[in-house]
């Protein structure tokens, strides 16, 4: 093999890379097939939150276990003050929730964070949903990413991923009808006036227009998971990079006159045994303190498979009024 052979092929290979992501970075703003709803919610929740500017309030924070696990009309009624579920998607980077959040969270509010066990891992690469997402509507991820990140997240398009990039960027383009619905969906007044108008449907569907007006996701009725179960015993340690992403993050908040908790999500009953469960839950609390206080503990929040709406951090109705007796007492117990 000549060397003119060998210049040319990295000659070639590096001229189709940058050909490559070239033509990624003019279509991060396709309108690829993602979850839509999730962008909604956010306008959605952050406008519930600002129908409470001045007063004090309860915000839980977190993901999908919060968006179904907590009862916030019932905890407003039970605690006389508001109580507002933030709860949005567990596949969302946690700095994504911390600067939604941050952004209506005032002075004298109350900010629990009830973060599903793998948020304390170190959580430094894109998963295939996050990059799938943030192309397809949160476009202002990418603007608040370091040069490094960038990379990564670039990295991370995969050509299945690509292809559908040049797809909706052609209907975008040609065929606006194809995929105007998605279009709509970042448009925040009219998600706002959709939900203000909206009726909620009779059945469960994954759709901001099905939340009240304090954040909770309704028709979550039945009990449908039969699928293994998260592992009860974790988390066991906080990611050394995460923890000081915490410490940073409430920090800020203090100084925003903002008091910051943290509260378990909730685990399917298994057999377990319960000193191994404690006797890693007492570690994790440990490595938590420099952090932040934790309002409630893991045996507070096992629950019968029956509570189970659809996947092993859903809530059904009957369970999430179980799980929100036991916030509300951890909340009269250790914040208020």
């Amino acid at each position: 093999m000549s060397m003119k052979f060998i210049q040319s092929f990295f000659i070639s290979a590096f001229v189709a890379s940058v050909v490559y992501y070239s033509t990624i970075l003019t279509l991060l703003d396709a309108p690829v097939p993602a979850e839509y709803w999730v962008g909604e919610m956010i306008f959605i929740k952050k406008e519930l939150v600002k129908a409470y500017k001045g007063k004090s309030k309860i915000i839980v924070a977190g993901g999908s276990s919060t968006l179904f696990g907590i009862d916030a009309d019932y905890a407003s009624k039970q605690l006389g003050m508001p109580v507002i579920n933030f709860g949005l998607h567990a596949g969302l980077r946690l700095d994504k929730i911390f600067k939604e959040v941050s952004a209506v969270v005032e002075s004298g509010d109350f900010l629990i964070l009830t973060l599903e066990p793998y948020y304390y891992d170190c959580n430094t690469q894109f998963s295939a949903w996050q990059v799938n997402n943030i192309v397809g509507w949160d476009h202002d991820a990418w603007k608040d990413m370091s040069h490094l990140e960038k990379s990564r997240f670039l990295s991370s398009v995969s050509p299945t991923l690509f292809a559908s990039m040049l797809l909706a960027d052609f209907e975008k383009r040609f065929y606006p009808s194809a995929v105007s619905d998605r279009l709509a969906t970042t448009n925040q007044t009219m998600v706002l006036s959709r939900f203000h108008s909206r009726v909620i449907s009779s059945s469960f569907e994954y759709s901001a227009y099905q939340l009240d007006y304090l954040g909770d996701m309704q028709q979550a009725v039945g009990s449908q998971f039969s699928g293994q179960s998260f592992d009860i015993r974790k988390p066991l340690h906080i990611c050394e990079g995460t923890k000081n992403y915490l410490i940073e993050f409430v920090n800020d908040m203090r100084d925003k006159g903002v008091r910051v908790y943290f509260a378990n999500t909730p685990y399917i009953n298994s057999d377990i045994d319960r000193d191994e469960i404690e006797k890693g839950e007492s570690g994790f609390l440990k490595e938590l303190s420099s952090v932040g206080v934790m309002i409630d503990q893991r045996k507070d929040v096992f629950f019968d498979r029956k509570y189970f709406f659809n996947t092993d951090l859903h809530l059904n109705t009957e369970g999430r009024r179980l799980r929100t007796s036991s916030f509300i007492k951890a909340v009269r117990k250790n914040v208020l």
